[in-house]
């Protein structure tokens, strides 16, 4: 069997140096790097990445979707997601106002190496990604397993093109109010960098044979080390997704999240430890996990639900539903179909989940 360094050789292609990026394009970014409330209209505009077809000239490892490795079945080919032209020009929005951020940190003597050699020398969006999850994941002392060159090829080849990627921060400035800048998402946020692993261990996963997939694992061990974040590598996640704080979520192997969902931290998306195969929640968009709620067994979260922190859920939640405590729903009077699908404890005001009989979303 190979080693994880080995196979994340073989998982992707060799990339060709960078040129350096000239210093000089850096210069005449505004002073305060505070931009994510600027105005795109100013006189100061942020400047633009380069277009893709230059990009496409500086390395290999174009904007277009990259070739599978060999043993990578058309499933896998088929689980890429398509990447619009509107989504590729959001992320070179949100990759031009980085480095803008960036060239105003880059004479910070604590902040200022980093940024340099982590944004300011990257091509686009998914490169610096790549380069931030790579400083975080390789294992410097060793350099053994997960090498940090090898490890950074991987993250860009399994991010370009993703438009999750650009929706994670989206999503992060939109909802998050202690989000303050790209800068601050792409660096320093934890749960997005978790969220961002497992995408390309989900990459590696996808690739059917044994030696990939223990490199997955091997990334998913990293970030639990890292962040205390436990998600599968098979775990499917939407995108715009927010996992706030982060710290203590464990998401199991056939779970699913939807797009624009929130995840607080301490949540878990888990079985009951009495099935095999397709055991863990389905949880729709636009849904909002609170702090310390599990989830448990192949059930399903409708769109839009909330679950409420320290709920514990073993039964389908409705489309739009709360759910708090042990199964138990806030008021239901959405809609007049709704209230026909549960029905409303006399001694308290909570209504009970197993009311109604097969609802699915």
């Amino acid at each position: 069997m190979l080693c994880a360094a080995s196979a994340l050789r073989r998982g992707g292609l060799r990339a060709a140096p960078r040129p350096r990026r000239s210093r000089v394009a850096c210069r005449g970014a505004p002073k305060n790097w505070y931009s994510a409330y600027t105005d795109d209209r100013a006189t100061n505009e942020p400047r633009l990445p380069r277009p893709a077809a230059q990009r496409q000239q500086a390395a290999p490892l174009s904007s277009a979707p990259a070739a599978p490795p060999a043993d990578e079945d058309d499933e896998a080919q088929l689980a890429r997601l398509p990447y619009s032209d509107e989504e590729r020009a959001r992320d070179d929005r949100i990759f031009a106002r980085l480095l803008d951020e960036a060239a105003g940190l880059e004479g910070s003597p604590l902040l200022g190496p980093a940024v340099q050699s982590q944004i300011l020398k990257s091509e686009d969006l998914a490169d610096a990604v790549g380069e931030v999850l790579a400083c975080r994941l390789a294992r410097a002392a060793s350099g053994i397993m997960l090498p940090r060159a090898e490890l950074k090829e991987a993250c860009v080849r399994a991010l370009r093109d993703d438009p999750r990627v650009g929706a994670d921060v989206t999503a992060i400035l939109a909802r998050d109010p202690a989000a303050i800048s790209y800068l601050q998402c792409v660096m320093f946020f934890k749960g997005f960098h978790a969220t961002q692993a497992q995408r390309v261990s989900a990459d590696f996963w996808r690739g059917g044979d044994l030696t990939s997939k223990h490199v997955a694992l091997a990334i998913q061990n990293r970030v639990s080390e890292l962040w205390a974040v436990d998600i599968h590598p098979a775990a499917s996640l939407g995108g715009g997704l927010l996992m706030d704080h982060a710290t203590g979520i464990v998401i199991g192997e056939t779970a699913v999240i939807g797009d624009n969902c929130t995840i607080l931290h301490s949540v878990t998306l888990g079985g009951t430890g009495k099935d095999r195969g397709d055991r863990h929640p389905k949880v729709g968009d636009r849904c909002t996990l609170g702090a310390g709620a599990t989830v448990l067994g192949n059930i399903r979260v409708g769109d839009g639900a909330t679950v409420g922190s320290q709920a514990v859920v073993t039964k389908d939640v409705p489309t739009g539903m709360t759910v708090i405590g042990l199964n138990k729903l806030l008021d239901p009077e959405v809609t007049p179909e709704r209230k026909q699908e549960v029905q409303k404890r006399s001694e308290t005001w909570q209504y009970e989940v197993d009311a109604y009989d097969g609802y699915s979303i």
